[in-house]
């Protein structure tokens, strides 16, 4: 529920119940005055008559009670709505007159104990107002008998109801009119206000950082919006800083990328070139051999065969590299890789220097290996690392080996995301392996172990930054056979 619907609510609920209270008292209130009014009536009236017939009672004593009664009544019937009846005091030892009620002659018994007093009452439906007769004797004050006068009150039941009925509609329409306005005041002070902040926050949230909110009131709101033009502000400010420094920090990745891309294009380069030394020679002793031969056909065409063979190894060999040093360095291109072709194609590039290197190597390839999504080029360039790294880890010779898997892991640092399959690339040599001291630097750049043996120290830092671009990582231990134990991990 909206905080303007709450107020209009409250406001409502409050207005309402006050006035509903108020109603109440103001109808009992004017339900007691009228009643108070037709006792005041009833007495005034009794008091009168009594006085009248006790002086009349006093000149006459022998008046007929019942008849004087039945004019009395008659009289009275045609000015007011009151009805009056004239009771005799029962004598001493005597029944008491026929035809009274029995809340007739209650009344009667008491007032003719208490000559000064007034008996109001109300029941069925009627007020009763019943006054002593007296006369005076030696003895003082004698009741003689019972004036009683009597009227309907079912116009108090009528008007208090009419009041009622009149006050729920006061109370309805005035509810209603304060509701209706507390409801226009909270929609154009708070609702509109509240719902452009929002719409505001909603842009923000969506990476809008220019929605800007006018600050049309000098009031909370207003400095709630001017605090949120503050805010977005400052996360433009930062959003733009943030982005100067991606951009450097890409352009720095880039440069680091291409530099250590070029010290393992010298390193190829330097192993390639003793390789193509050993073709080289069987083409140098062939055209010899062919020179003075020159004369015998089939020695002729034997070693123009081998000359042939030797100069497409050195073409295979060249075009390797070049292919290698031809690739782009910058972010991967979206394709499908399959990593036991490129783990072999890799293997197949080092051949030389695992010869020279009196490395041997095992290529073990698992059988339906999923694709990875990224650029075949970047993941040959952190597969070269680490084979070339091995290779240096091992100068007296030792053995290397590659192999591919799929396993379900769980992303390091993310306990609460789901398990995935992933295509693992591992690899083990016979070196003498890392510390564990070290193996939380070796991927920050410029660090090396090989101090004074040419070591740039950006090549595991390169690696790591490849395989992150790929959404996976890297983890470093010690290889079961000793030696150091890398895996690569890459989402399929």
């Amino acid at each position: 529920m909206r905080i303007g619907t709450r107020i209009t609510f409250a406001t409502a609920l409050s207005v309402t119940v006050t006035l509903a209270v108020y109603a109440m008292f103001e109808v009992r209130g004017r339900d007691r005055s009228r009643r108070e009014a037709l006792e005041a009536e009833a007495r005034a009236t009794a008091m009168a008559m009594r006085t009248a017939l006790e002086e009349l009672g006093g000149k006459t004593p022998d008046i007929d009670v019942a008849v004087l009664s039945r004019n009395l009544a008659r009289e009275l019937a045609r000015t007011t709505p009151w009805q009056v009846v004239i009771v005799p005091a029962d004598p001493p030892g005597t029944a008491p007159p026929l035809g009274l009620t029995p809340q007739q002659l209650r009344r009667l018994r008491y007032l003719a104990g208490s000559p000064q007093l007034a008996l109001v009452e109300h029941e069925r439906g009627a007020l009763y107002y019943a006054v002593p007769l007296r006369a005076g004797t030696a003895r003082g004050l004698v009741v003689t008998g019972m004036l009683e006068l009597s009227r309907p009150t079912g116009m108090l039941g009528d008007a208090k109801a009419r009041d009622m009925w009149r006050a729920a509609l006061l109370v309805f329409l005035i509810g209603g009119v304060a509701t209706t306005a507390v409801w226009f005041l909270t929609r154009s002070l708070m609702t509109q206000p509240m719902a452009k902040l929002l719409r505001g926050i909603d842009d923000v949230a969506k990476g809008d950082l220019s929605h800007v909110l006018l600050s049309e009131r000098d009031d909370e709101i207003g400095a709630v919006a001017s605090r949120f033009n503050d805010m977005t502000f400052s996360l433009r400010e930062s959003r733009a800083e943030t982005q100067r420094h991606n951009d450097a920090k890409s352009s720095l990745e880039q440069r680091l990328a291409h530099t250590e891309k070029l010290a393992t294009i010298g390193q190829i380069a330097a192993e390639i070139a003793h390789e193509v030394g050993t073709p080289l020679n069987v083409i140098a002793g062939r055209a010899r051999a062919t020179q003075k031969k020159a004369g015998d056909v089939e020695a002729v065409h034997k070693n123009a065969e081998i000359i042939a063979e030797q100069t497409a190894r050195i073409t295979r060999i060249i075009q390797r590299l070049l292919d290698f040093a031809r690739r782009k360095v910058g972010p991967p291109a979206p394709q499908k890789v399959n990593l036991n072709a490129l783990t072999l194609t890799t293997m197949e590039l080092l051949g030389g220097q695992f010869s020279v290197a009196k490395v041997k190597t095992r290529l073990v390839r698992a059988e339906g290996l999923p694709m990875v999504s990224g650029d075949g080029d970047r993941l040959q360039q952190v597969l070269l690392n680490l084979l070339l790294n091995a290779i240096q880890a091992m100068p007296d010779g030792g053995a290397i080996t590659l192999e591919t898997s799929a396993a379900i892991r769980q992303r390091p640092g993310l306990e609460l995301a789901p398990e995935q399959l992933y295509v693992c690339i591992e690899l083990s040599d016979t070196g003498p392996g890392i510390p564990e001291d070290r193996r939380d630097k070796i991927f920050e750049p410029f660090y090396t172990s090989k101090d004074g043996q040419g070591g740039t120290g950006l090549g595991l830092a390169v690696c790591a930054g490849i395989v992150k671009e790929h959404d996976g990582w890297i983890e470093v231990g010690d290889a079961p056979d000793g030696g150091a134990r890398f895996r690569v991990f890459l989402p399929c």
